[in-house]
């Protein structure tokens, strides 16, 4: 069996929130709030917790984009498997890219919150939506159905960075593929039915083994 050379391989995005975007972690606040967005710590901010994107929140859609986009190539069948495996994993072996966090782009921003414990401006960073749920019968409201969720707000953006290793022989491919899907992603979160977690990815930096190749130059290997 011959040796399998690997590509170092990176790339940096920016997620631009088009509308108020819900990541919940499913916990309310007694009476106020039904589900809180998640929250954590901001690598390079000291103080209190503040919106991100999970890391896997973002690898499960763009597996998703990944597997349609591989498709509608017409790849044959091992090209998108293999493609799916060194990008994602497969069955309980993990893939070689690693998903980080996305976390605010706006270092300002983060500080300022982090400074005031992470609640105020709450009309730049966070906001609160009530929804109800309605019977379909008889389109009215339901008892005891109102609900309030929390949200990050439209205009935030995210940076994140992908980072492991590929195959050389189907690097350029890969990575090809896996940016058209972050290109053709339009939402993340919860709710997409009522208007939100619309976003849009923009590519940054690409790093393949010892080339920094462009989205445009790759491109043109789907093509």
């Amino acid at each position: 069996m011959g040796h399998l050379t690997l590509w170092t391989a990176a790339v940096d995005l920016t997620i631009t929130l088009r509308s108020a975007l819900h990541i919940g972690t499913g916990l309310g606040l007694a009476q106020i709030l039904d589900d809180r967005i998640v929250q954590g710590r901001h690598p390079l901010v000291e103080g209190a917790d503040l919106p991100y994107i999970p890391g896997s929140s973002l690898k499960g859609r763009l597996r998703a984009h990944v597997r349609q986009l591989s498709a509608d190539l017409e790849w044959d069948l091992q090209q998108r498997t293999e493609s799916e495996a060194h990008l994602f994993g497969f069955d309980d072996t993990p893939g070689s890219l690693v998903f980080a966090d996305a976390y605010l782009a706006d270092l300002g921003l983060a500080r300022s919150l982090a400074e005031t414990g992470g609640g105020l401006l709450p009309a730049v960073a966070r906001s609160e939506r009530s929804f109800v749920s309605l019977s379909r019968n008889r389109r009215v409201g339901l008892s005891g159905r109102l609900f309030r969720i929390e949200l990050a707000d439209a205009g935030l953006a995210f940076v994140t960075q992908l980072r492991g290793s590929l195959p050389a022989e189907s690097a350029e491919r890969d990575m090809a593929l896996l940016l058209a899907a972050a290109r053709d992603l339009t939402h993340l979160g919860g709710h997409k039915g009522r208007g939100l977690g619309a976003c849009s990815i923009a590519i940054g930096t690409i790093v393949l083994g010892d080339k920094q190749p462009t989205w445009s130059e790759l491109r043109e290997v789907l093509r």
